[in-house]
């Protein structure tokens, strides 16, 4: 069963020449065989955690915003959390059905995205994707082989509207290492994976989004 989950996360524009420090490219048979075994290991997912540092980077800023954050996912539920340098929770992201619940902690405020019945959720996570066809309709698909045997998965989405450029995931031995997203208006947020722990066992009360009493609630597209 493949598990629908997703993420909006902000991200830079990375130039294509960057390309070369991916290692060589893998065509042809080659590409496909790769893509085939890591889907295979895809299509028994059931349940994710994840544990990974983050660094945002921003045009305006010289140095990134650094964050450590943790992701619980169950079929189409989503827990995600970000925790600053100080420790202070800043942001937790709750996804269930057509709803997208952003809790701002240290603001007090709680943005509510309802998504129409059938829309199109927001991008998801590369190894949301079970079937490599459904995988190359969405995104043009490069894959990059480096001398330490680690693989990079690039993706370019097809949609033009798409407010990403461009997602980078690196593997080794199919197992996530590290993910680059970038969005076309020149963020970049890169994640170091620390922890990836497939069909992990956790309790439905994880997957709970906590407001406390008296948090500003906010609708955006209402």
């Amino acid at each position: 069963m493949r598990l629908s989950v997703c993420i909006a996360l902000t991200i830079c524009l990375i130039s294509t020449a960057w390309a070369d420090d991916f290692g060589r490219p893998v065509t042809g048979e080659a590409k496909v065989t790769f893509l085939r075994a890591w889907n295979e290991r895809l299509r028994d997912l059931r349940t994710l955690h994840m544990v990974f540092k983050q660094a945002k980077h921003l045009r305006v800023l010289r140095q990134p915003l650094t964050a450590e954050g943790e992701l619980w996912l169950k079929g189409e539920r989503l827990l995600y959390t970000l925790t600053n340098v100080a420790g202070d929770t800043e942001l937790v992201v709750h996804l269930e059905k057509q709803t997208i619940r952003t809790y701002y902690p240290l603001l007090n405020t709680l943005e509510v995205f309802e998504l129409q019945t059938g829309g199109a959720l927001p991008q998801p996570l590369p190894f949301q994707y079970a079937d490599p066809e459904v995988l190359l309709r969405d995104y043009a698909v490069d894959l990059f082989l480096d001398p330490t045997g680690r693989y990079t998965l690039r993706l370019i989405p097809r949609d033009a509207k798409a407010p990403l450029a461009e997602i980078r995931l690196v593997l080794r031995d199919f197992q996530p290492q590290a993910m680059v997203q970038v969005e076309k208006n020149g963020t970049r947020v890169s994640m170091d994976i620390t922890s990836f722990t497939a069909n992990a066992e956790f309790s439905e009360a994880q997957l709970a989004l906590h407001i406390p009493p008296g948090t500003r609630v906010v609708h955006p597209f209402k």
